[in-house]
């Protein structure tokens, strides 16, 4: 990893020890920040494994708090015991391990708002794991799929563009050569070797450019007398 992408790295993680923190404080802007998180926003996150290696506490606490908004957006009667939302938050942060912390609100927000389902008595670990969680992960592959193809769509036209650049910049050197060497055939149309070499010297001292005197120079293999 490069110096510049380890410190995008290092800057992604405080963003979001920092963002974690001001949600267990209750100073986090999660409704702000769920009208406009989308599924291709979360690609680049850094998964929570890594961002909550060294601060487990810190993991938990924000765990614990989105699933306890999540579980009390339902208006179910029954709600989950104190017991029951540790394990919730145990299993969230099990699940989500190798995904974002954004991963998590994101999927809290589509869950509640009944995009893999409707739930008729307030979720549990099963349904919330076992059948929204594997919806939710095949949009997010199908997201990153489209992305790559994006991307290699991008890099396919740069290539095909550098290709035409670079065939444009070979026919007009061909064509500014062929140019030239008319323009030698001309000028020597009518000498010997003499006077050829003459020229020679003559643009020798007058220190022309050098591929210049070398096509006169290959003309002397044409000039017999």
């Amino acid at each position: 990893m490069s110096k510049s992408l380890q410190e995008q790295h290092k800057a992604k993680l405080a963003k979001t020890l920092n963002f974690s923190k001001q949600i267990i404080e209750g100073k986090g802007q999660l409704a702000q920040l769920e009208m406009g998180l989308k599924i291709k926003d979360t690609l680049q996150s850094v998964a929570i494994r890594t961002v909550f290696k060294d601060n487990g506490a810190i993991g938990y606490g924000v765990a614990n708090v989105l699933v306890n908004r999540f579980i009390n957006s339902f208006a179910f009667s029954t709600k989950l015991d104190a017991t029951q939302i540790e394990i919730l938050t145990v299993d969230t942060l099990e699940h989500f391990a190798y995904d974002s912390l954004e991963d998590i609100i994101l999927f809290f927000k589509m869950a509640r708002t009944g995009k893999f389902g409707v739930t008729k008595k307030a979720p549990d670990s099963n349904t919330i794991f076992g059948e929204w969680l594997p919806k939710y992960l095949d949009l997010k592959s199908q997201t990153r799929e489209q992305k790559y193809q994006e991307q290699k769509a991008i890099s396919n036209s740069n290539l095909n563009t550098k290709f035409v650049e670079q065939y444009k910049k070979k026919q007009n050197k061909k064509k500014r050569q062929e140019q030239l060497q008319q323009a030698i055939d001309d000028l020597t149309q009518n000498m010997d070797r003499q006077m050829l070499n003459d020229t020679i010297l003559s643009w020798e001292k007058e220190k022309k450019p050098k591929h210049l005197i070398n096509l006169l120079k290959y003309k002397r293999k044409t000039i017999l007398k």
